[in-house]
């Protein structure tokens, strides 16, 4: 499926509800959504180093798609371009890694902060 449909499609399951002045519902539904499906990847992970289950892997794609959804609710409501945003962190990285990602590139940009 093409990135900018799945954006326009997903809006039509996304709840209104709230209408705070500071920011907008929908970018706020977005963030506090990707944080919770977040968690849910993070637990899979868990289950599978601590308690030595198989990985699942058909959860990990729903739960993908799940913080796909809410990103794109995020792109939505402000108005952006998921290519774009792609681009520019593709943009980041390659300024940041000139050629691939390294260690000791990694350790300088850490040792700067």
């Amino acid at each position: 499926m093409n990135i900018n449909k799945f954006i326009e499609e997903s809006a039509r399951t996304m709840s209104n509800a709230w209408h705070p002045e500071n920011i907008k519902t929908e970018t706020f539904h977005g963030i506090i959504g990707v944080a919770g499906e977040a968690g849910e990847l993070l637990d899979a992970a868990k289950k599978a180093v601590f308690y030595n289950h198989e990985l699942d892997k058909e959860n990990l794609r729903e739960e993908i798609g799940d913080i796909m959804w809410y990103i794109a609710a995020i792109i939505r409501s402000e108005g952006w371009d998921m290519e774009s945003i792609l681009q520019e962190n593709i943009d980041k990285l390659r300024k940041r890694y000139p050629e691939s990602f390294s260690s000791e590139l990694a350790r300088e940009r850490f040792d700067k902060k």
